[in-house]
């Protein structure tokens, strides 16, 4: 179940079931969220709102690690050779996270594309993923959850796949040169498009499926639809990110 959560001052979403995983912390901030998170990483510095909601989750700004998210379908390993890097410092260009040490936290940034997380409890891994339309459409989640079975050596039955707050078909027109793309890269596009209406949250599914990964959690709930709660590009314009955060604790 997808649901709202409060831990002292701060308000996100979360997934009961991963709730029940020993040592996961996973957080899908809202706009509520970002009254606290905004201007997180100015001049190199974490504000005083940031460093409240890390506190409240009880992990420090050294602890979490993000990207340049290009929109592409690259996914990197993080390992403690990380370990210290300020989160001011988003270094590396890609839009997949491989995270195989616990005490580190990775975060994907989306306004309207789906954030993607898949958790191995017993290996205390996780890899978070930035899957926009293009990331989709060169299948960002099936290469990096390849690389996550291959890396920790997981079976498919023991992993969970859970997508948060996107854009869904009800809300996201595409051009025809959108669709074509999708044909052309080899994608069921009478799945995947109804009309002019593109539905990101079943490609990335059929991703996953297509691994033999049985359990995939689906939020249900669209940022366009739900502008009151989330960022919203496509229906904004000009707006702010979402956060979607997952780690093992140390």
């Amino acid at each position: 179940m997808f649901y709202e959560k409060t831990v002292g001052s701060t308000r996100f979403f979360a997934f009961s079931e991963l709730d029940d995983i020993p040592g996961l912390l996973h957080a899908f901030t809202t706009r509520v969220t970002d009254t606290l998170v905004k201007d997180a990483f100015r001049s190199g510095e974490v504000a005083p709102a940031k460093a409240l909601f890390l506190s409240n989750l009880g992990i420090s700004p050294e602890q979490v690690i993000q990207l340049k998210q290009i929109h592409s379908d690259r996914v990197i390993r993080i390992d403690g050779n990380h370990a210290g890097r300020r989160a001011t410092e988003p270094r590396e260009r890609a839009d997949g996270i491989l995270l195989a040490r616990s005490g580190l936290f990775a975060v994907v940034k989306t306004a309207d594309c789906a954030p993607v997380m898949a958790i191995y409890p017993e290996g205390r891994a996780v890899c978070a993923l930035h899957a926009g339309w293009r990331g989709t459409r060169d299948r960002i989640t099936k290469k990096g959850l390849s690389l996550f079975l291959a890396e920790t050596k997981a079976r498919p039955d023991e992993l969970v796949v859970a997508i948060g707050p996107c854009i869904r078909r009800c809300c996201y027109e595409v051009g025809p040169e959108v669709i074509e793309q999708f044909g052309e890269a080899g994608h069921d596009v009478n799945r995947v498009v109804s009309g002019r209406y593109l539905d990101i949250v079943e490609a990335n599914r059929l991703q996953v499926e297509e691994l033999g990964i049985s359990r995939f959690l689906d939020s249900g709930m669209c940022t366009a639809c739900r502008s009151d709660l989330f960022y919203s590009y496509r229906r904004e314009g000009q707006t702010g990110r979402l956060w979607a955060l997952a780690g093992f604790r140390a």
